[in-house]
């Protein structure tokens, strides 16, 4: 038998320590700070053929979240799992954003695991949420997620095309949308390897990245009620560009990158379109 430090040793040959260190916890379902307290411990035949199976599908570029089953977004734990997107720290910025206008409805366009929404729902009780994507599978898993977090009541799931499936104005429009260019799969190494494991349709989007985005943003004035407001997360150089030509504002990430695009309809009237 191996004690914990000699997994963890072997596994520092080939990923990153943090990654060792979660997944050798989850492996051995304990705490990184209990992994860390007891490094002498002896690991059984079972667990260590779990944690090798994990390192060797780490090795290989499976995100960290798919191999555990989730991930944190926005101090909650979201499901997560081939069929989705992983969440990303930095869209966080977004649901600040939305938070802090205090919207009565939402509209969380291309939802994936419905982290906007439920973290939506779950920080602001009084507001209501329509969630849309085009992906069955992806609405199964954000169902799922809001389920976990008792916000199922106020969450209502739609399947369709970005705003297609919108019949009424909503106050606020949150879109996290694909927005890399279909050449970059060209680039997918190193750090960015994990992007081949989650679904293309939820990170590709045409020649500049921006085939989806450009197509919400028509849609806009269709649903946004007088006042209402569209967020859109790009890619700095993305957000700059589209800031240029539809107008609006960016907003900065924690990172201090400029991330999210903000359109503004009047407060009188529908939204002229761009």
């Amino acid at each position: 038998m191996h004690t914990r430090a000699d997994l963890r040793t072997l596994a520092l040959q080939r990923i990153a320590p943090l990654d060792a260190d979660v997944l050798l916890a989850h492996a051995l379902g304990i705490s990184k700070e209990h992994l860390y307290s007891h490094p002498e411990a002896l690991v059984d035949g079972d667990a260590e053929a779990a944690f090798r199976a994990l390192l060797e599908r780490r090795a290989a570029g499976e995100p960290v979240a798919y191999l555990r089953g989730w991930k944190e977004f926005y101090g909650l734990r979201f499901a997560v799992d081939p069929r989705v997107l992983i969440p990303r720290p930095e869209t966080e910025t977004l649901v600040d954003a939305i938070l802090a206008s205090g919207p009565r409805v939402v509209a969380d366009i291309g939802t994936g695991s419905g982290a906007i929404a439920v973290a939506l729902a779950m920080h602001s009780p009084a507001c209501r949420v329509i969630a849309t994507d085009i992906s069955q599978d992806a609405l199964d898993v954000a169902r799922a997620n809001a389920s976990a977090h008792g916000v199922t009541g106020r969450i209502e799931f739609r399947q369709g095309d970005l705003l297609e499936p919108l019949r009424e104005r909503v106050d606020a429009v949150a879109a996290n949308l694909p927005y890399l260019t279909d050449a970059s799969v060209e680039e997918w190494t190193g750090e960015r390897a994990s992007l081949s494991f989650e679904p293309r349709s939820a990170v590709l989007a045409g020649v500049d990245g921006l085939a989806l985005i450009r197509s919400a943003i028509a849609d806009l004035p269709r649903v946004l009620a007088p006042g209402g407001v569209g967020y859109f997360e790009c890619d700095p150089p993305q957000a700059r560009l589209l800031a240029a030509e539809y107008g609006g504002e960016i907003l900065r990430d924690l990172a201090g990158s400029e991330r999210v695009l903000v359109l503004r309809a009047p407060a009188r009237g529908a939204m002229m379109a761009p």
